[in-house]
C-alpha cells in the first residue's frame, strides 16, 4: 500500500516557502509590493490546484 501525501502539509509547506522567500527579498533589497500584489494571489491559486491534483484518489 502506498502511504498517502498530507496535502494539507504540502500545502502550508509551500505558501511558507513563498513567505519566507518575500522575507529574503526583503532583507536584501526593496520588495516591489506592486509585484507581490499580483504575484502573491496567482500563487494561492497555483498552491491549491497543486492541493486538489495531489488530493485526487485514483480512479
Amino acid at each position: 500500500m502506498k502511504p498517502r501525501t498530507d496535502v494539507v502539509a504540502l500545502v502550508i509547506g509551500l505558501v511558507l516557502l513563498a513567505l519566507a522567500g518575500v522575507g529574503l527579498w526583503e532583507a536584501f533589497s526593496a520588495v516591489a509590493w506592486s509585484t507581490v500584489a499580483i504575484a502573491a494571489p496567482v500563487c494561492l491559486v497555483v498552491f491549491g490546484l497543486i492541493g486538489l491534483f495531489a488530493s485526487r484518489g485514483k480512479a
